[in-house]
């Protein structure tokens, strides 16, 4: 069997066990590895060292040969499952660890917001009546650390004032666009969370709520704006669909602009969610406590967060003990 048709084998049956946003994201990967790797080469001739002359000589950046890497592993795998190999020649090759820089510690900075940074920025989106939406958002990612994804797929069902329970249940799936989405479940079980809401936190789902049922929920406002849409959930624009990830993005940037001093940062919807996260690890919360309540799927990126925060703070306890 030629590896190529046991890639295309192997694509087939793994598309049916992952979502649509995770087939889009994939495509790519899968496209290049069909287009280099393998070609005419029989699966059983295929051994590690070949895997890894492939991987070495991959001339694209760490997170796409990981991506790579992930894909034949699997791959490789449905073959030993199907008796085809006895072994999986990727997995006994290798990516080099990367050591880390100065400037990789300065990265890691870049990910979340400090709190002269986040402060102006939500000041200004609060400003304005276009951003007001946003803003709200914004702030509520910023308190609860979910997804984007996660927050413009609440329902007024999800949420508890009487407990303060809030679930995280599902993510927003909009490959068919925005208006044609659907809330489906979360890409991993530890993505399936409850949390505890702050008072904030329901202040502003409630204030959400609020502007939907004055200005957009009423049988006037539906029948006269042809694009309105009542898809039930929480943080919608006024057309009653859930805020694009995109648009957020682009009034974020917009709003930094006309910052008296704009953030030197890559401003998207994750840094509020890794903004919590260095605020959690600045008041001592234990690691295991952060990613129960943010989930477990980027831990990785949680994880270098936390110890980039905690040795800062270790630092600064240092330089106050050397003026005794």
């Amino acid at each position: 069997m030629l590896f190529t048709d046991l890639f295309d084998q192997w694509w087939n049956f793994y598309q049916q066990e992952i979502k649509r946003t995770s087939i889009a994201s994939l495509k790519g990967n899968i496209k290049e590895i069909r287009e280099s790797f393998g070609i005419g080469v029989k699966v059983v001739n295929i051994d590690p060292k070949y895997v890894q002359n492939y991987l070495d000589n991959l001339d694209c950046s760490r997170n796409k040969k990981e991506r790579n890497k992930s894909m034949l592993n699997l791959a490789f795998d449905y073959a030993v499952d199907l008796d085809i190999i006895k072994e999986n020649p990727s997995r006994r090759a290798k990516l080099p660890r990367i050591k880390k820089t100065l400037e990789d510690w300065k990265k890691i900075e870049e990910k979340y917001l400090e709190e002269d940074e986040i402060k102006p920025l939500l000041k200004e989106l609060f400003r304005r009546p276009s951003t007001y939406r946003t803003a709200l958002l914004a702030e509520f990612m910023s308190l609860n650390g979910c997804r984007i994804g996660e927050a413009v797929s609440l329902e007024p069902e999800n949420r508890d004032f009487e407990t303060k329970i809030l679930q995280l249940h599902g993510t927003y799936d909009h490959t068919e666009g925005y208006r044609n989405g659907e809330k489906t479940t979360p890409k991993t079980n530890a993505s399936y969370r409850e949390t505890i809401m702050t008072t904030r936190e329901m202040e502003i789902i409630q204030e959400m709520e609020i502007i939907q049922e004055l200005e957009f929920m009423n049988e006037l406002e539906k029948n006269t704006n042809p694009r309105y849409k009542d898809m039930g959930y929480i943080f919608t624009t006024k057309n009653g669909v859930p805020m694009q990830t995109n648009s957020f993005n682009l009034a974020l940037k917009k709003a930094n602009e006309r910052l008296e001093k704009p953030i030197q940062k890559n401003l998207t919807s994750h840094i509020f969610r890794h903004t919590l996260v260095s605020r959690l690890a600045e008041n001592n919360v234990p690691l295991k406590a952060i990613m129960d309540r943010v989930g477990h799927a980027d831990a990785k990126t949680t994880i270098q967060i936390y110890t980039h925060v905690t040795k800062k703070m270790k630092s600064n306890v240092a330089d106050i003990m050397e003026k005794y």
